[in-house]
């Protein structure tokens, strides 16, 4: 997903989004100012908006934010500033939603975050966890967030912090008229600024949808499973090793094809959500962010969906801001998902907590290491990025992985060499992520099966 040729941070000409007449008065709703507030990197003309809204998307792949699968999100990501060098924290809900909204990983609030294993150790966010919406709560904002995902809910208890949560069944595209419901009716009580967080279940296995969205799948030859369930969707994915090759090419096909569908049938969704709140001037003084909470795989790495890997399909981050008044552009250093909170807080004057371990954009140094990690489908992984270079590690066998993303951006040639000088650095590190993790896995069978190799 590059939108426009990478630079350190190009300033681009403001494009300005198709005014609503009967609310701004000027173009850009900049009130006419020249002036640029904002800090090094979220950079506005005349004020920082006063509200805040999320549309974050799940199993959202980078690459497919494109003008022919997402014509509206490539539209405003135009209008926008792009984070084209970001990287997810996780590659799976539960964990990525709450390590992104709380600006820390597990490791750092002691609360170990699994989707394998016996029930007793998939627990819930300890009570009282602060989360982006409790600290602007703070700061006077009212909130209000929607999704139906279950892993993003009471349930797991990262809903904290906001004012008002819904989980209304059924798909995410829900999220948008539930979300206006509940900010009409933050609206009716006082002027405070808001934060409407929108969190959209599509695009997931098993990729239904309609048929105007799957371009291209009449001319394939049928495939001989159902696929439009979850249960079907797995089992068929499960068989795909064994299968012959061109069995493994249609599958592939097909599944693609699918995920392709979903993924244009957000957008016309989201391009709904987004004229039905313009039209009410909701979108004036409102800074929307939309990310994505993780990737999806399609065999990439020798497995599909998610939560098996920390590599490209699964990690790299989809993020973009946009406003009326915001200054355009692209930045292409190094971010992470736990930066969000450090530098929203920042952006609006809220002291950052010590619990945020992410740096505001723009402040972290060029050599500073950015992790992932994950208990999942496949154990622990754990990777490491710096400089352009990816460290991966597999606890259950000890696998090890480098790639160099400056050359090798979709991670498809595995350089590790254990007397790599990159490999002894990012090692370093690297493992007292993992002893950290550790740590936490001890009382609950979790333990690496270290490197022999290094130290």
């Amino acid at each position: 997903m590059r939108w426009r040729s990478p630079v350190l941070f190009a300033l681009l000409a403001f494009a300005g989004c198709e005014r609503n007449p009967k609310c701004c008065k000027t173009p850009d709703c900049s009130g006419g100012s020249k002036k640029i507030v904002g800090t090094d990197v979220l950079q506005f003309r005349g004020r920082v908006p006063k509200n805040l809204l999320f549309l974050s998307i799940d199993t959202l792949r980078k690459d497919h934010v494109a003008p022919d699968t997402t014509p509206f999100l490539d539209h405003i990501a135009s209008q926008g500033l792009v984070l084209d060098n970001h990287f997810q924290c996780s590659n799976w809900t539960y964990a990525s939603m709450t390590c992104t909204l709380s600006g820390a990983f597990d490791t750092d609030r002691g609360h170990l975050i699994r989707l394998h294993g016996p029930d007793e150790f998939k627990t819930p966010v300890p009570d009282e966890t602060p989360f982006l919406a409790t600290w602007l709560g703070e700061a006077g904002f009212r909130s209000a967030g929607v999704t139906s995902n279950s892993y993003f809910s009471r349930k797991w208890n990262n809903h904290q912090g906001y004012d008002r949560f819904k989980n209304p069944p059924g798909k995410g595209r829900l999220a948008g008229p539930t979300g206006l419901e509940m900010l009409r009716s933050m609206l009716r009580k006082d002027d405070s600024p808001w934060f409407l967080h929108l969190h959209y279940i599509e695009p997931h296995a098993p990729y239904r949808g309609r048929d105007k969205y799957r371009v291209g799948l009449d001319e394939l030859e049928p495939w001989p499973a159902d696929l439009e369930s979850r249960e079907s969707h797995y089992d068929e994915r499960d068989l795909w090793p064994a299968m012959e090759p061109d069995e493994q090419d249609l599958l592939e096909e097909h599944l693609r094809i699918r995920y392709a569908g979903q993924v244009r049938h957000l957008d016309a969704v989201l391009e709904k959500t987004w004229t039905d709140y313009d039209e009410k001037c909701w979108l004036d003084d409102t800074l929307v962010a939309v990310w994505s909470d993780h990737g999806e795989a399609f065999w990439e790495h020798g497995y599909q969906t998610h939560a098996h890997n920390l590599t490209a399909e699964e990690n790299d981050g989809v993020l973009f801001f946009w406003s009326k008044n915001i200054v355009s552009g692209v930045y292409d250093q190094p971010t992470s998902a736990v930066d969000l909170v450090p530098s929203l807080l920042e952006l609006y004057g809220v002291p950052i907590p010590a619990e945020a371990v992410g740096l505001s954009f723009g402040t972290a140094p060029p050599d500073r290491p950015i992790f992932g990690s994950t208990v999942a489908r496949r154990g622990a992984v754990q990777s490491v990025t710096k400089k352009g270079y990816k460290l991966q590690y597999h606890w259950k066998n000890a696998t090890m992985r480098l790639w160099d993303r400056n050359a090798d951006p979709d991670e498809a040639d595995n350089l590790y060499d254990a007397e790599s000088p990159i490999v002894t650095d990012l090692w370093a590190d690297l493992r007292p992520q993992v002893e950290r993790l550790a740590e936490l896995g001890a009382e609950q069978e979790l333990v690496p099966k270290w490197p022999p190799e290094l130290p």
